[in-house]
């Protein structure tokens, strides 16, 4: 699946309007690459989430566990 990263109108699906962030299917590979290449989708694969520190509280200084 292609990711749509500009608003448009799809005329060879009805008219179908295509927002920011849906998922376009991809049946035909020579119009999923005209769109990429005129900027209305984006052909990456999602990047896998990062591992972050989980944040705490302003003048906490330990976890919570006991156990430490």
């Amino acid at each position: 699946m292609a990711k749509v990263v500009r608003v448009f109108r799809e005329r060879y699906h009805d008219m179908k309007v295509y927002n920011i962030g849906d998922d376009y299917p991809d049946d035909d590979e020579m119009r999923v690459q005209y769109l990429v290449e005129q900027g209305y989708l984006s052909k990456e694969a999602d990047p896998e989430p990062e591992d972050k520190p989980r944040r705490r509280k302003k003048g906490v200084t330990d976890d919570g566990d006991s156990d430490a």
